[in-house]
């Protein structure tokens, strides 16, 4: 008598043997294997039953076979791996960034690290890039305030990478989504003239966070070229850095203003600086006007524009700098498409008291 007890359709699988199931610690596993091997297994044991389980055998064999071979290449890619590189990794602004990559990381099932200092240095934002190098990474994010010798080698080693609120020159990353600086230096100045007229000598004082960085270079700069529009000139008498501290912002403000008596406009060009320069303008009771402009869209930003004491912020949107990097990487790494150019200029807006309650849906449309 067959020691293969005849089952019912429905129980047939208890027979089976996952013994030899090997194969899935292999590196190469893909689900074909695993109905090949399932295969293997059923027929084994259906040779020791009669003629009619054979031809159950054979048909079910064939069945699972032909499932093997519908695998979708979604179930066999390797699942990708991106890193963010931040200058900031506590800094209310490049979180709204992390959480723009964590929800198109989300959306195409891929892993991600958000990696930098609580303080800005471009050292450990390189060490985070070289590492993510040697890993073999599938895709880097970063601000433009490296080397670009770090762009080029991630390039150079199939790495790709995209920089974000900042270009770095002759760098040829995958992409950069940025800000138009002279864009952002009209608007700048069609409110000042909006403010206070055309034929006004403009006394500017100017801080950056870093005055090394392309990023302040670029923006400076553009002051420069689109100023020279003004009708009553303008020059620029004093430039000081935050270092992306609050405390410092303050306390250059408090030296520049001391110094300079007859500033009429304040261009803050780090997140932290406009606040620092109310703070100061507030420590040493000046009563004389001066228009304080800054740069994103932090709640003291916004408080001080409700109040009158920030006349406007120049505010893009950092939550699509993060969900935009990781849907480009993503297109490029897993389906070939290149972005169509290298440069991605970013929507920017002039925020005041005016557009306090629109700005941030113009900024998603």
């Amino acid at each position: 008598m067959s020691q293969f007890k005849e089952k019912d359709e429905e129980s047939w699988c208890e027979d089976l043997d996952f013994s030899d199931m090997w194969w899935k610690e292999m590196d190469s596993y893909n689900p074909f294997q695993e109905s090949f091997f399932f295969m293997l297994n059923y027929v084994k044991i259906m040779k020791r039953g009669k003629g009619l389980h054979m031809k159950k055998a054979v048909l079910a064999a064939s069945l699972m076979l032909l499932c093997g071979c519908q695998t979708t290449k979604k179930e066999t890619e390797k699942p990708l791996y991106f890193v963010f590189a931040t200058p900031l990794s506590t800094h209310t602004l490049w979180l709204q960034a992390k959480s723009g990559m964590q929800d198109a990381c989300d959306l195409h099932h891929i892993q991600c690290d958000w990696q930098g200092p609580i303080k800005i240095s471009t050292e450990q934002m390189e060490d985070v890039i070289q590492t993510a190098i040697l890993k073999k990474a599938d895709g880097i994010i970063t601000q433009g305030v490296i080397k670009k010798t770090y762009i080029m080698e991630s390039m150079e080693q199939n790495v790709p990478i995209v920089l974000v609120d900042s270009p770095v020159e002759d760098a040829k990353p995958l992409a950069t989504i940025c800000k138009d600086f002279e864009q952002q230096a009209q608007m700048l100045l069609t409110d000042i003239e909006k403010r206070i007229g055309k034929n006004e000598h403009l006394r500017i004082g100017i801080q950056v966070s870093e005055q090394d960085f392309d990023l302040a270079k670029q923006q400076i700069e553009s002051v420069r070229t689109v100023f020279k529009k003004h009708p009553g000139g303008f020059e620029i008498v004093a430039i000081s850095e935050s270092k992306s501290d609050q405390s410092r912002s303050r306390n250059e403000w408090i030296s520049v203003l001391q110094k300079e008596k007859n500033l009429n406009i304040t261009l803050n060009f780090a997140g932290e600086s406009a606040i620092g320069c109310v703070m100061a303008r507030e420590y040493l009771n000046m009563q004389d006007d001066l228009l304080i402009y800054g740069v994103d869209d932090m709640d003291d930003t916004v408080k001080m524009i409700k109040e009158g004491k920030i006349a406007g912020s120049i505010v893009t949107s950092f939550y699509r700098y993060g969900y935009d990097s990781v849907e480009m990487l993503y297109e490029y790494v897993r389906n070939g498409k290149e972005p169509v150019k290298e440069l991605q200029p970013a929507q920017i807006l002039l925020l005041n008291k005016g557009n306090l309650k629109t700005y941030e849906k113009e900024l998603k449309e």
